[in-house]
Parts: structure tokens; C-alpha cells; sequence
């Protein structure tokens, strides 16, 4: 397959990973991208001259590295004949401890690679997503699907008058991306931290000076630095505020802002969190996006609720963001295009905070723009598919980097405060921190591929984690969503034994909600997780070949 100007994408592999390419292939041309495979008709009489017809007419070449291509003579042959004709180069990982060393090694240094390690059902569409920008940035406005889509785009947002899309005022489009060669050179060949020989990983993870960020929080009265230095981790602050019954009546319209004094805020700073209530689980959970329901998901993420009772979910692949009444939930009384929305929070002053393609937007509460932080790349400040978010109760934003393996702090305005966290398996790092939750002084991450959470303070000071990989009680296997209520409970998506665990203050299992517990808890793939303000629990949940769910115990 070819586009019009005979352009395609190039996938360069050892054939022992034939299986997983093809799959990746499949899903590219279901996307409409033009891919160059060689047991997908790419092949011909001669097999040299088939390669090199595979390179020619390449904009873009996806390598799949493992030690056996870097031995294999002819992808060595395939990949520097791409390097010499100065196609571009997609290197892409799939063997975990090993890095390309020798020609390979040096054909991709300082290239951005994309992650195919430990690739399995659960995850592989997320991997090829990340492909998929990749080869955008790269090939540019060499293959109209890309230029097409931003068109798509564009009418969805001409047909919703009420909700147009956001203003790009922090940062380039996509499609002015596209036309700037500069950019797209300095994006395909900037320096990571992920690609060349792995340096010796420093004892602790690196971060600004503490004492620097706490004068500046001091300065900003944002910490009582008396009360802080004498701070124990399981001393109680809320992440939350209860919705005055008043307020509680009326959910069929977007509300205006409850507005918080500073008085408000500092006694809610002294006032004890929200706690789980385990009775509510006692109870059949209502479901919302089943099959008979009027709202439909695909692949919903992040949730949260407001203090006016208002369910805001991450619908992924829909693109947009949906607003669910918690009361009366027949409809959505909004839904907004945004670029495949991940995480969700709202913070103290009711302000949407939401997590998409490699950014961090804040928006009100009738999800307008008010705004944009970060762009793609590695330095403080950018991101690398940015996923969970959550706030402290002075308002500092908490944000999982994901591909970047760190979680970075942000203060309430969007200025960059610290980082801790790279890839690896000891404490403080990270493989995948996929969602984050913050109640008082701890911060609970989700460390996903490492099958764990962590439970750090606010500066990013490791304290404990809980479980290990396995199906067993306690277990966890590639955990999503976290919570944390103000008694250090932690509840966890454990989303490939379909089962939400949750964690006593001591680290011990309390309670399990699965199918053994009750039938009706049918998880097919748990996701993102909210509590709500009477300590029940709102859980997102699907599967790609299944339903697309949100669970409402409350």
C-alpha cells in the first residue's frame, strides 16, 4: 500500500517478531496510513530488490530493535541504506535491559524511540498511538491521513457552536507543526534520556533543591514553613471539600464556581479527609455506558467529580470530555472535543484540570479554556504523554509523566516547582506512573509496568509501597487508578485481575470488589477511579473488545 506520491511507512523487523509487527501493521492501515510490510505484499520476485523498493519509496522507517536485528546481516543492510538515502527513523524498543550497541547503537542515537516493551493486549493500543505521533512529527505533511484528520477535527468543531475547540495559545497546533521542517528536524533528533548507552543511575532520583522550592513556597505563603518542617507523614489534610446540602439539590445545569475564602480554605486544610465508606459496596453499583444505557464511552480514563455532584470522564478515543449528572444521568449535559483526553481532576477553586496529547490544561467548569501548560519533550515543564493529575491542598499540581518515567510539580498557576522519578525498578522510580492521588503529605502513584504503587510525601521523599506482580491478595498486575482518603486507606485499580484492592493504612488488604465478591461486579478492565464526597467510589472500566463502563457507588 502507497500513497499518492508513493510514500508509505517502512516497518523494519527480525523475523521472530513477526507476530507483533503484523499486529501493528493491521492497526496502522486501519488507520489509513500507507506501511510498507514485507509479508504483507511487500515482497516480490527479488528479494534485494523488494527492500530496497521498501526503503526508496519510505518518508519514515520503523525499526524494531532487539539484539537478534542488531545481528541480522540484511536488517543491518535494510536500516543503513535508510540512513544513507537520509530517510527518517522511528527506532522503536521492544527487549527491556538492553540497549543497541555497535552499528545499530550508533545509526540511533539521539533519535526519539517509542516503547514496545513488555507489549501485551492490555497496553498495545496505547503503544501504537505513540507510534502514530511519532510518525506525524517525522513525516509531516507527507501523508494526507494526518491532514485529514485535522480536518475531521475541524468540522466536529464547526458543527458544535457551543463548545469550539480550544485556542492553541500556549503552544503550536498540530497541523503549524506539520509545516515548520525546523521543528519537526528538532523533535526527530533531539537528546533523551532514553536512547544512546543507559548511564549509571545515580543513588536517589535527581530534583531541585528542596530548601530552594520551600523558600519560594514560604514566600508565595502557600506553606506555614513552622508547621511543615514538623510535618508527619500520616498527618491529616484533605484533597476535597463536602458539597453543602444546599448545593446538592439541583445538578440538570452547569453550576456557577462555589466560591472558597481563604478562611474556607484553612479550615479545610485542618479538617479531616473524606474515608472510604465500605458499606456502600454492600450495595449494586449503578452502571453508566452498559448497553442499553443513552451515554456511550470508548475507552474512558480519568473521573472526577465536583462539589455540585458533576461526573467529568475522559471519554479517550471519543475525544472528548463528558459531563455526567451524579443524580440524573440520562444524557451528558455537555461533551467538549479535546486531543485524546487521559487524566482529569478538579482542584480546591473548582477549576477542570485535564491531561491530553502532551500537555496539561486548565480549564472552568464549563470546560473553556483557561490555561496551557508544557509541550512534548523531556525538560522540566514538558511531557511525555502526560497521563494522572491531582492537586494538594494548596492548590500545587501533581502531574504522572509518563513515557518520562516521573512525576512533576507544578504550583497552582503552572510554574514549575520539581520532578523526582526515573525509569527503573528500585524505589522512587518509575516504569509507566499511570495515575496519582494525594491526601495530606502522601502522594500515592501508581508505578504501572512495575506493578506496584509508591506513596511518597509532597517533595517527592520515597515512604512505602504496596504490592508486588501476581494475582493473589495484595498482588497487583499492571495497577491504573488510586485512590487515597484522608485515613491513608488506598484503593487500586488492579486492572489485569479486573479488581478493584483496596489497602488499610498498615499496607493490609481490607477489601476486594471482583466477581467472587458479587457478580455484578463484572470488571473487564478497570481504569481510572474517583472518590466521590460521601466516601463512594466512581470507577471507569473496559476492554478493548468489550464494554465501555463507569461504575457509581455512591
Amino acid at each position: 500500500m502507497s500513497s499518492e506520491h508513493g510514500l508509505h511507512v517502512m516497518l523494519s523487523y527480525h523475523w521472530d517478531n513477526k507476530e507483533l509487527v503484523s499486529k501493528i501493521y493491521k492497526v496502522l492501515r486501519s488507520r489509513n496510513l500507507p506501511v510498507w510490510m514485507d509479508i504483507h505484499g511487500g515482497i516480490g520476485f527479488n528479494l534485494f530488490q523488494s527492500m530496497a523498493d521498501g526503503v526508496e519509496n519510505a518518508a519514515v522507517v520503523c525499526c524494531f530493535m532487539t539484539p537478534k536485528y542488531q545481528n541480522s546481516r540484511n536488517c543491518e543492510k535494510e536500516l543503513l541504506y535508510a540512513e544513507r538515502r537520509r530517510v527518517s527513523i522511528i527506532p522503536c524498543r521492544l527487549t527491556r535491559d538492553w540497549e543497541p550497541s555497535t552499528w545499530l547503537g550508533l545509526i540511533t542515537a539521539g533519535l526519539v524511540w517509542v516503547d514496545f516493551r513488555e507489549a501485551i493486549d492490555m497496553n498495545i493500543d496505547l503503544k501504537i498511538d505513540r507510534l502514530i505521533d511519532q510518525i506525524r512529527i517525522v513525516t509531516g505533511k507527507k501523508f494526507n491521513c494526518f491532514l485529514q484528520g485535522l480536518i475531521e477535527i475541524s468540522k466536529i468543531n464547526a458543527l458544535n457552536n457551543l463548545y469550539p475547540m480550544l485556542p492553541q495559545t500556549a503552544e503550536k497546533s498540530d497541523h503549524a507543526t506539520l509545516t515548520d521542517s525546523t521543528s519537526i528536524v528538532s523533535r526527530q533528533h533531539q537528546t533523551v534520556s532514553n536512547v544512546n548507552m543507559k548511564p549509571t543511575p545515580p543513588p536517589v532520583p535527581p530534583r531541585p533543591n528542596k530548601n530552594l522550592i520551600r523558600e519560594r513556597l514560604v514566600d508565595l505563603e502557600l506553606i506555614d514553613d513552622k508547621k511543615e518542617n514538623n510535618l508527619p507523614l500520616s498527618s491529616r489534610k484533605p484533597d476535597i471539600c463536602e458539597i453543602p446540602a444546599q448545593h446538592q439539590a439541583d445538578t440538570c445545569s452547569i453550576p456557577d464556581i462555589l466560591p472558597l475564602s481563604p478562611s474556607k480554605i484553612n479550615n479545610e486544610k485542618k479538617r479531616t479527609g473524606i474515608a472510604i465508606d465500605y458499606s456502600k459496596f454492600d450495595r449494586s453499583p449503578r452502571i453508566i455506558g452498559d448497553d442499553n444505557d443513552e451515554i456511550s464511552f470508548c475507552c474512558p480514563s480519568g473521573v472526577a467529580i465536583s462539589k455540585t455532584g458533576l461526573i467529568y470522564i475522559a471519554d479517550q478515543q471519543n475525544q472528548c470530555v463528558k459531563v455526567i449528572p451524579l443524580l440524573r444521568s440520562d444524557k451528558p449535559i455537555l461533551s467538549r472535543p479535546f486531543n485524546r483526553p487521559k487524566g482529569v481532576h478538579i482542584d480546591e477553586h473548582g477549576r477542570i484540570l485535564l491531561t491530553e496529547q502532551n500537555r496539561l490544561v486548565i480549564l472552568d467548569h464549563e470546560l473553556n479554556l483557561l490555561k496551557s501548560i508544557g509541550n512534548h519533550g523531556s525538560k522540566p515543564g514538558e511531557f511525555n504523554v502526560p497521563w494522572g493529575v491531582a492537586t494538594d491542598w494548596s492548590s500545587n499540581i501533581y502531574v504522572c509523566d509518563q513515557m518520562n518515567n516521573r512525576i512533576q510539580k507544578f504550583d497552582t498557576d503552572g510554574q514549575f516547582l520539581l520532578e523526582w522519578g526515573y525509569e527503573g525498578e528500585h524505589v522512587g522510580q518509575f516504569y509507566y506512573p499511570h495515575f496519582i492521588s494525594i491526601s495530606g503529605n502522601r502522594v500515592a502513584v501508581s508505578d504501572q509496568l512495575n506493578h506496584r504503587v509508591q506513596v511518597f510525601d509532597c517533595f517527592g521523599n520515597y515512604h512505602y509501597k504496596l504490592g508486588e506482580p501476581g494475582s493473589e491478595p495484595g498482588q497487583l498486575s499492571c495497577p491504573f487508578g488510586v485512590c487515597i482518603d484522608g485515613n491513608g486507606h488506598i484503593a487500586v485499580s488492579d486492572h489485569d485481575n479486573n479488581r478493584i484492592q483496596f489497602f488499610d493504612e498498615n499496607g493490609d488488604v481490607k477489601c476486594i470488589l471482583d466477581k467472587e465478591a458479587n457478580p455484578l461486579f463484572n470488571f473487564q478492565g478497570v481504569h481510572g477511579l474517583a472518590l466521590t464526597y460521601d466516601g463512594g467510589l466512581l470507577i471507569t472500566d473496559y476492554k478493548r473488545s468489550g464494554k465501555h463502563r463507569l461504575f457509581i457507588f455512591a
